[in-house]
Formats: C-alpha cells, sequence, structure tokens
C-alpha cells in the first residue's frame, strides 16, 4: 500500500477551507492508498505529467513516485 504526503502548506490550507470541503478532500485521497494511480495524467498545462482528482470545488494534482503519493496542489474547479 502507499503512503500519502501532503506538504504543509496544503494542510494549512485545509484548515483554512470550510469543513465540509476538507473531508471532502480528504475522504477522496484515502483512495488513493490502494489504488495510487486510479486517476488520469493531465498531458498539457500548468500541471502536465500529474495525476487529478475532482473534489466537490476542487481539484487535486498529485504525482506518484514508487510507493508514495505527493500531493501537489489544491485548486479550484471553478474560478467565480
Amino acid at each position: 500500500m502507499a503512503r500519502i504526503v501532503w506538504p504543509k502548506y496544503l494542510l494549512e490550507l485545509l484548515d483554512d477551507l470550510p469543513l465540509r470541503d476538507a473531508e471532502l478532500i480528504v475522504e477522496k485521497t484515502k483512495i488513493l492508498v490502494r489504488f495510487p494511480r486510479l486517476y488520469p495524467v493531465r498531458p498539457k498545462g500548468r500541471f502536465r505529467r500529474h495525476r487529478w482528482l475532482l473534489a466537490g470545488r476542487w481539484i487535486v494534482y498529485y504525482r506518484v513516485a514508487d510507493e508514495t503519493i505527493f500531493i501537489r496542489a489544491l485548486w479550484p474547479a471553478q474560478i467565480p
């Protein structure tokens, strides 16, 4: 099973998000422990070669190296 590594700045961001959003993001990323390559790779753009998943109003970008998942960014799925 893989392990998930969250950078400190993203953990701080999760604390600042509404509780419902933060819980959904954490819940959606838990499946990555068992299936790290489940979601598609972005072929171009700012996060090219990153995998991504949709968690409510947020896109979670991550990379997989061996059996470690590095969460790289949270991006709003819709910019007002």
